[in-house]
């Protein structure tokens, strides 16, 4: 009897390919794809909890700890696996100790994720983890400080008078923050420092 799974992801294009995958290798059955937590509730609330559910952790609205943790609260069974496109330890610590059944990039192997979820569904491998490199979020506390700014929209020079140092210090900072989070700009430095999680709403 095959395992049934439902993805959950805001890409609907994601979610057909895992869904594809995950069928043609006939050890489950995708009884669903959803594009969010809500959308998850409604389905289980109808049909109950599948085997597995396979989930993105970066979606707009609810993420997927916020999903992790509802879900959790009605189906405390739940197994659960997690999603990153850009994963970071941090996450991954947190997915285990919020009761995730396990943490994988989105580029792990699709052989290792068929494995994964099985291992998920038959309880022989504990938290399921994958060796990765972790994304550049490495940033230092006056690199997160100025990031914090840019993030409310002040203007370098603005940034400059609020911590007490230079127009073109603060110029190095950015430069630095751009290079590790890999963004041609500033504004493109703050979406990518929300989509990991090293920034929040």
């Amino acid at each position: 009897m095959q395992n049934t799974v439902v993805i959950v992801d805001d890409h609907p294009m994601v979610r057909d390919g895992i869904a594809a995958l995950l069928t043609s290798s006939r050890k489950f059955s995708v009884v669903a794809t959803v594009g969010g937590c809500d959308d998850l509730l409604s389905w289980c609330g109808a049909h109950g909890c599948p085997d597995a559910i396979l989930m993105d952790i970066r979606m707009p609205g609810k993420d997927g700890f916020a999903a992790l943790r509802e879900v959790k609260a009605k189906y405390p069974d739940a197994r659960i696996l997690l999603m990153a496109g850009m994963p970071l330890r941090e996450e991954e610590e947190r997915a285990e100790r919020e009761g995730a059944k396990g943490y994988l990039p989105k580029s792990v192997n699709h052989l290792r994720l068929i494995d994964a979820l099985k291992a998920i569904i038959d309880g022989t491998e504990g938290f399921v983890r994958e060796e990765f490199v972790p994304a550049p979020n490495q940033l230092s506390d006056r690199e997160m400080e100025v990031l914090q700014y840019l993030a409310m929209g002040k203007a370098r020079e603005e940034i400059a008078i609020i911590l007490g140092i230079s127009s073109e210090t603060v110029k190095v900072h950015v430069k630095k923050i751009r290079e590790k989070l890999d963004c041609a700009n500033a504004a493109g430095a703050v979406a990518r420092a929300y989509e990991l999680g090293i920034l929040r709403l």
